[in-house]
């Protein structure tokens, strides 16, 4: 059996269930000798991960869990586009201001590289998500925040 392409996936899933997770999202950063890194990023309910892709990527699917994906891609000045790697860390906060440190796995599909983040969370409560990205081939971080609710189903 072919693996499952897992942003082939996110992406079908998204065209259904936009209304339920907010649509894929970037951050844009200069880069040296004129390109940029462009960090693109997105929260979802680990439900809605197909069994067999949460099982591929040993992603555990429960109403109680969400997943971050984020992906780094750097873009040349002549405008040619490469997923890059980088050290990805994630601090979530919770309503109650409590900080959790999220572990990032890291997923090689072909020329792509995401980075998949499991987190706990109640159904509606709003979480902040500060994000630190060290790319190859960048030496200073890029930082950004954003923050989502999740649902469940």
């Amino acid at each position: 059996m072919k693996p499952l392409n897992l942003f082939s996936l996110i992406i079908f899933m998204f065209s259904f269930c936009c209304g339920m997770v907010n649509a894929e999202q970037k951050e844009v950063f200069d880069g040296p000798d004129g390109s940029e890194y462009e960090v693109h990023y997105i929260g979802f309910v680990s439900t809605f991960l197909d069994p067999e892709v949460a099982k591929q990527y040993q992603l555990v699917r429960s109403r109680a869990l969400g997943i971050v994906n984020i992906s780094v891609i750097k873009v040349d000045a002549e405008g040619k586009r490469k997923a890059v790697g980088a050290v990805v860390e994630i601090k979530m906060t919770n309503n109650l201001q409590q900080p959790q440190f999220l572990s990032s796995q890291q997923v090689v599909e072909g020329n792509a590289i995401y980075y998949l983040s499991q987190l706990q969370y109640k159904e509606g409560e709003l979480l902040i998500f500060d994000v630190t990205i060290y790319p190859e081939g960048r030496t200073k971080a890029m930082q950004f925040r954003f923050s989502q609710n999740f649902y469940n189903e």
